[in-house]
Parts: C-alpha cells; structure tokens; sequence
C-alpha cells in the first residue's frame, strides 16, 4: 500500500522530498508512541521542513534545495496563502499554517521542559505527532483518493512502529525476549503490525510452530472474548485499542542484556 501511495504521490512531488517526509513522519510515529518526546518533537520539525518545501514545489515549480535551509519560514507560510486560487485551500492556507505549529514546537518550545505539573514533554510531542497525521492525511486524500475517511485508514495502514523487542527479518518477525508467554507474545506482533494485522500462518511461523494449533486458538479466543484485546475478521487478528494499551504499558519494548 506504502508503494502505491508513494507512486502517485510522485507524480507531483519530488521523490527526495517524499523520502524525507515519510521517513520523518514514520519515526515522528515512532518515538511518540516508544515515549521519546524530544526526538518525537525533533522529526515533527523535519517532517514540516519537507512537507513546506513540496508545497513550494507544487505552487511554484521550485523549492528550497535540501541540505540549504529555509531561511524564514512563517514568510513561506504567508507565501502560500496568497498563492494562486487554482490551489486547494487546504494547499494554501491550512496545510501550512498547521506546519508553522509543528516548526514552532520544535524551534521555539525547546521540546522540553523542566518542572511543573504537566509533563510538557508529552503535551508538546503529542501535539506534533496530531499535526503531523493531519497533514499527511491531508496529502494522501487530496493527491490519492478524495475521501477523508480512506485517506486516514491509508496513513494509518503505512505506519509500523519499530520497538527493540521485535527484529523484522524481511517480514519474519523474530521476538527477542524468548520468556514472554504466548498471549504477551501473540500481542506484541499484533502490536507492531498495526492496521495490517497478521494472518493466524503468520503467526505461528514467527512463532515456529512451538506451540499446538488448539493452544493457539484457546489464546485467540481468550484475548479477543475475555480480555477484548483482538479482533479476528476470518483468518486475521488485529489488535484493538485496549489491547495496544495493554501492551505499551504491560510488555516491556527493551530487552535485557
């Protein structure tokens, strides 16, 4: 799915500028969710560097080299909002404005802060990480497919959060704590798949088969009917909001050693 959207997004943009912008939004996504607020603010920063430069591209045919920085860029955002009409207004207007918030997060907030009540940390990281989704999404239903409900399941179908447990050999995943049990294991490959989910094969191969067919299918159904932890459309599970919680606040990411 990554490579179709990419493909038709590379009918309008640069492919340099679409590499940056993924591979930011995708470690923005990253760091968020494995708690590294200041790296997660920091790629947000990158991700509106890129996102900027292809709006420049698309309005105006150029844009700022990488590796030259931008030298002002609430000046470009106002730049683009007297672009011409022809420009979706959310090209012009919203689209910008929203990354002139994910830049000023992370030039002008520090991306952290000492004391207080409130961990500003996670406020801060948390908002880029929001912006940074929408303008995605924004991107993905005005270049690929004009429905706002799909263009959101499409980013959120590309994003794979990469944690220490979990080593993806070319789609075999390997588990690198062997002593968690078979429910904490089933949950973390869900896990890390997200929207994509794993085919009950899948998961007895990254599991190479160590456990019968019959204790797979009593932990499936314990995790979906009792816990509500996945959910199975046919021969796939995929792993519901409770249990993404489950596991990032029960599953240790890291490993030993």
């Amino acid at each position: 799915m990554l490579q179709q959207i990419r493909q038709q997004l590379e009918q309008t943009f640069s492919k340099e500028l679409l590499d940056k912008l993924f591979e930011s939004y995708q470690l923005t996504n990253e760091h968020h969710y494995l708690g590294k607020h200041r790296p997660c603010c920091a790629e947000g920063g990158r991700f509106a560097e890129a996102a900027i430069r292809m709006l420049q591209q698309v309005t105006t045919g150029t844009y700022t080299p990488l590796g030259s920085s931008i030298p002002n860029f609430s000046r470009e955002v106002l730049k683009l909002e007297k672009a011409d009409s022809k420009f979706p207004q959310s090209i012009r207007i919203q689209i910008p404005r929203t990354l002139q918030v994910i830049y000023d997060i992370r030039n002008k907030r520090d991306v952290g802060h000492i004391g207080g009540d409130v961990d500003s940390n996670f406020t801060d990281a948390t908002l880029s990480l929001v912006c940074c989704n929408w303008v995605m999404t924004e991107f993905v239903r005005i270049y690929y497919t004009s429905d706002i409900a799909a263009a959101q399941n499409l980013v959120n179908s590309i994003i794979k959060i990469r944690i220490p447990l979990i080593q993806d050999f070319n789609g075999f995943l390997k588990i690198l704590n062997p002593d968690l049990r078979l429910p904490a294991k089933v949950l973390a490959f869900l896990y890390y798949r997200g929207s994509e989910g794993a085919e009950i094969d899948e998961l007895n191969e990254w599991l190479k088969n160590r456990v019968l067919v019959s204790h797979m299918n009593v932990t499936l159904d314990r995790l979906e009917h009792e816990k509500a932890f996945i959910h199975r459309k046919g021969s796939r599970c995929f792993i519901t909001d409770s249990g993404r919680k489950y596991v990032e606040e029960n599953i240790p990411f890291t490993v030993n050693g």
